[in-house]
């Protein structure tokens, strides 16, 4: 029988339990390593990190990831829209006090599902059967952490998890053949504007249609600064760390600019457009100017 006082709707007694035991455990420290952990999982540190692998590790690749995750964000904020199930957040004998910035719905779990999603990907990118545990042990310690701070059903961790390893996987391969350093610019730019414009279409919220919005203009932008500026990473490893620490200097400027207004949608567009043409556009223009980028042998321009 669930230790809940109150009725619960079905399939949750479970679920309270499970987090209600979960909690029991509590302690200062399990509380900074679970809040470590979430914070790995916030969308700040990949609208961070996908840039930094874009400018500075690989162009291609890093944009395969981008839109691999992006469109699992996409699916799991549509999804939550479907679903539309609120979080434990003051359900009585749960505790979510740890994390108060946490809003939205609940399942599926975003934290779970993206973590997932974007090691899984790495671990295909890397090709190396550790990688992909580490995937697995991190989306389980970021899912974990997420129940015991009391900010998701264990139903939406499990999810999640489920989601972001299908779309990791499978989102990777299609990508294999979906690449705009290899194909025709008009093409790119069909494949750019289709995609992001049927989930447009699909979207059901503000926040679906962000992540769409940044695939649209990121897709647009590398079709254009293929066929216009035509810049590749140069192989110097100093010169990929310097254009990995202004990468990541543009888009925390860039979140500084809009961290007081991200709970409005507006807002949210702003950042996502403003990240995807600093990566896509500006930047590249920027590095291929003070020689840190290089031009690609078969370019067509004089």
């Amino acid at each position: 029988m669930s230790k809940a006082s109150f009725p619960l709707p079905q399939g949750f007694a479970w679920q309270y339990d499970l987090i209600v035991w979960l909690q029991s455990y509590h302690s200062a420290v399990l509380d900074r390593v679970a809040a470590s952990f979430s914070l790995l999982g916030n969308e700040s540190f990949y609208f961070a990190v996908l840039p930094v692998a874009i400018l500075a590790v690989d162009r291609a690749l890093g944009m395969r990831l981008a839109y691999v995750f992006f469109t699992s964000m996409y699916l799991n904020a549509w999804l939550k829209s479907y679903y539309h199930i609120v979080r434990p957040i003051g359900v009585p004998g749960i505790q979510s006090g740890y994390i108060s910035s946490a809003t939205g719905l609940s399942m599926p779990s975003g934290h779970a599902q993206g973590t997932m999603t974007f090691f899984v990907a790495i671990a295909q990118w890397l090709r190396r059967r550790a990688w992909l545990w580490v995937a697995v042990l991190l989306s389980i310690a970021v899912g974990v952490s997420r129940v015991y701070l009391g900010l998701h059903w264990p139903m939406d961790v499990a999810v999640g998890w489920l989601a972001g390893l299908v779309v990791g996987i499978v989102g990777w391969q299609v990508g294999r053949w979906w690449t705009y350093r290899g194909i025709p610019f008009g093409v790119a730019v069909v494949l750019a504007v289709l995609f992001p414009a049927i989930l447009l279409v699909a979207a059901r919220d503000a926040t679906s249609s962000v992540y769409a919005a940044f695939l649209l203009v990121g897709g647009v932008g590398a079709a254009v600064e293929k066929r216009f500026l035509a810049t590749q990473i140069d192989p110097v490893l100093w010169k990929r760390v310097a254009c990995g620490v202004i990468a990541l200097g543009g888009v925390v400027a860039v979140q500084c600019a809009v961290q007081a207004h991200l709970d409005e949608p507006l807002w949210q567009y702003a950042r996502a457009i403003a990240v995807a043409c600093w990566t896509t556009l500006v930047a590249p223009w920027l590095f291929s100017l003070v020689g840190l980028y290089t031009r690609e042998a078969n370019s067509h321009r004089s």
